[in-house]
């Protein structure tokens, strides 16, 4: 594992290998002169770590632990395809950040929590169930089976035609090579998050990228509940009451299926993206801090 170190204001700046990229990683360090305890941040489907994880990475840092934050290959300053969004792929590139964060000095190896939001938040529970040696989980608005989140809404007969068009591309992909890449906001098609890749945007243009139409198989394919279920951590599990991008229900089936210690939370009145602003954020930290000190 290939890391290399650039020191800025706020946090440190690594590169960490992937075996095969390099990811983009930042240290937000506590102030205590021991080694401390960790958070290792997951951040959700085609975000980078600039936005939404910096403000909750400064309550962490607040309360006495280091905030770990990185991208995923293909996404902000991490080498890779860009774009592209494999779960499995992305639960690699958390543990080769795991890995290295166990290996730091300054980090307490046997006290390193994982937290994750959205999609991040699906992907801690299998990463926790290959490495028992993660203390804690916090997960934030997951969902527990993606092809119930993509496609309840939809009637039988609208169901069968679209998993037939997916079907379809993914056979054109195999043959020829060849796929439909399409803006972000053609796959995350709720009005919240239009608004919000459209501002990330404006604020951020690196991030204007094409992304795989068949991302949309990928998370169909997806049961995170299954990898829950075998979890042995205490988990926190939060959700956001008016959440439009992961409807409450989703996160609930996903904390109905942890058998380890749990609690569920839910942030009344707040939307996906309104868990990382005030007046939401401070009262979501404090509780997520609250579980950090019981277990962590």
């Amino acid at each position: 594992m290939v890391t290399f170190g650039e020191k800025s204001m706020d946090f440190e700046r690594y590169a960490v290998s992937n075996q095969r990229e390099k990811l983009a990683v930042r240290v937000y360090r506590s102030q205590e002169m021991t080694q401390s305890p960790a958070v290792l941040l997951c951040n959700g489907f085609c975000s980078i770590q600039d936005v939404l994880l910096p403000d909750i990475a400064a309550q962490f840092v607040q309360a006495g632990y280091h905030a770990i934050t990185f991208d995923y290959r293909g996404f902000g300053d991490s080498e890779g395809e860009p774009g592209r969004v494999v779960p499995a792929c992305q639960i690699e590139d958390i543990i080769s950040v795991l890995q290295w964060c166990q290996s730091q000095e300054f980090i307490d190896p046997a006290r390193i929590g994982l937290w994750g939001t959205s999609l991040g938040g699906c992907h801690v529970f299998e990463v926790a169930v290959r490495h028992p040696d993660v203390k804690c989980i916090i997960s934030q608005m997951a969902f527990a089976d993606g092809e119930f989140l993509v496609t309840q809404d939809m009637e039988l007969s609208e169901k069968k035609r679209f998993m037939a068009t997916l079907t379809r591309m993914a056979r054109k992909k195999k043959l020829t090579g060849e796929e439909l890449l399409v803006p972000i906001i053609k796959v995350m098609t709720d009005e919240e998050s239009r608004i919000f890749f459209k501002q990330l945007k404006k604020d951020y243009p690196a991030s204007d990228i094409a992304i795989p139409y068949l991302t949309v198989l990928e998370a169909i394919l997806y049961r995170p509940a299954e990898a829950a279920a075998q979890v042995l951590q205490p988990t926190l599990v939060m959700l956001a009451e008016k959440d439009k991008v992961v409807p409450v229900a989703n996160g609930i089936a996903l904390y109905q299926a942890i058998t380890a210690e749990k609690s569920c939370r839910i942030q009344l009145n707040a939307s996906h993206y309104d868990m990382f602003r005030p007046p939401h954020l401070p009262e979501v930290a404090a509780q997520e801090i609250e579980w950090l000190r019981a277990h962590l």
